[in-house]
């Protein structure tokens, strides 16, 4: 850390330092059956909990303006789709098409519909069963790695997931998750711009990339993807995102904005 003992209390210092002990992990749990209020015994999706995310399909389509591209699917992918959902669980309903319908620079696209998620996350606090619909564009030449994908067009699985014994090392995911957790703590210090951007640029690139390998390389178990998720959980990813908008809050502004 750049803070120095001279200048603050000790007490200032260790309330930044995450305990590896005290990171929840509960998240990370397999249940016997699928989510009973998502799911009939037959583990086809309930009827009205189809209709419902179609429709929020349909309107965020509307939203977005894309109403006259074609598209491949509406599938349900995620937790909720697998045997490793909680209650923090989102249904993530992913939209998917072509994205050079609209343009060949895929990052153009892709940072178009984020806003546009964005956007309509800002506006609308939607939930289905009490889960938080998250509707998503993806482009069908993405690598998607979920072990659950259920199409809500087809009303049938498209990779259905299977029950079996994951060996899971604890210990691991939560020195990885407090490494990277003390990195977003440690950008709260006063730095300049050019080293503020260089640092988050930096650990948010390191973050995508960590989980994009492990995903490649073991699936949605590996400890990769669990780090994130409990980054994701804790709500440290959301405090990486707040630091970049408070510091430029900062530099744009007039009058002096406590950082």
């Amino acid at each position: 850390m750049n803070k120095t003992i001279n200048k603050y209390k000790i007490s200032e210092i260790i309330k930044e330092i995450v305990d590896p002990n005290l990171i929840d992990l509960s998240s990370i749990q397999l249940h016997d059956v699928l989510n009973p209020d998502i799911w009939d015994k037959n583990d086809k999706i309930k009827p009205d909990v189809r209709k419902i995310l179609l429709k929020n399909a349909k309107r965020f389509i509307e939203f977005c303006d894309i109403e006259d591209l074609k598209f491949d699917d509406i599938i349900l992918t995620g937790s909720l789709a697998n045997y490793n959902y909680n209650e923090n669980s989102d249904l993530d309903v992913h939209i998917v098409l072509n994205y050079s319908q609209i343009s060949n620079n895929k990052d153009f696209v892709g940072d178009f519909f984020r806003l546009k998620k964005e956007l309509w996350s800002s506006k609308y606090t939607i939930k289905v069963k009490g889960f938080d619909v998250e509707l998503y564009i993806q482009d069908s030449n993405e690598l998607h790695y979920s072990t659950g994908v259920y199409s809500l067009i087809k009303n049938k699985w498209v990779r259905k997931p299977t029950k079996k014994i994951i060996s899971i090392n604890t210990n691991i995911i939560k020195q990885k998750a407090f490494d990277i957790m003390n990195s977003i703590d440690d950008l709260e210090t006063n730095l300049n711009r050019n080293d503020f951007m260089i640092k988050y640029n930096m650990l948010k690139n390191k973050i995508k990339k960590y989980r994009q390998s492990g995903l490649e390389k073991n699936g949605e178990y590996s400890v990769e993807n669990l780090v994130f998720k409990i980054l994701r959980n804790t709500g440290y990813l959301k405090k990486l995102t707040d630091l970049k908008k408070r510091f430029l809050e900062k530099e744009l502004s007039l009058n002096e904005i406590n950082f």
